[in-house]
């Protein structure tokens, strides 16, 4: 097999970065066996490694978030520093439906940890921001937000 060239690699990586994250969102909403969450990590750990190669800051940070919301559904307390990671770069910053997606999933991390006046106060923004998206954005939001419980 000849050695790919930098281009290719490059192709490559965002290729799978993609793929990795389109899959980690479709799991996310149903993981429930050890199985797939067990995929679910997988998954989400791909693409911030893909994008960690090719991505710029804003899609690496999505990627944490992801492995963030992977980690919480298999209810570990090492989603807080993800998640914590995700929300500080996007803090004010993107749109709506990032604002919400980043609150929410720090509160699921937060109540793993043990940090539920925290979790209550971060899950109540994400209400908030829930509140101000699309339909669209709404409808997708809401098949994660669903899943995380309230504080």
């Amino acid at each position: 097999m000849a050695k790919p060239t930098q281009d290719e690699i490059t192709r490559l990586n965002r290729y799978f970065a993609i793929e990795s994250n389109n899959e980690f969102w479709s799991l996310s909403e149903k993981a429930s066996t050890t199985q797939e969450q067990q995929r679910l990590l997988t998954v989400a750990f791909s693409s911030l490694y893909h994008w960690s190669s090719v991505g710029t800051a804003d899609n690496i940070h999505l990627a944490e978030l992801a492995v963030a919301r992977a980690l919480c559904i298999s209810g570990s307390e090492l989603s807080l520093s993800f998640a914590q990671s995700a929300f500080e770069h996007f803090d004010g910053e993107g749109a709506d439906w990032i604002q919400a997606f980043t609150n929410a999933v720090l509160s699921h991390a937060l109540s793993i940890s043990g940090q539920q006046t925290q979790a209550a106060e971060f899950y109540q923004q994400a209400l908030d921001y829930q509140a101000k998206l699309s339909e669209g954005d709404r409808s997708v939001f809401d098949a994660t937000f669903n899943t995380i419980p309230t504080p």
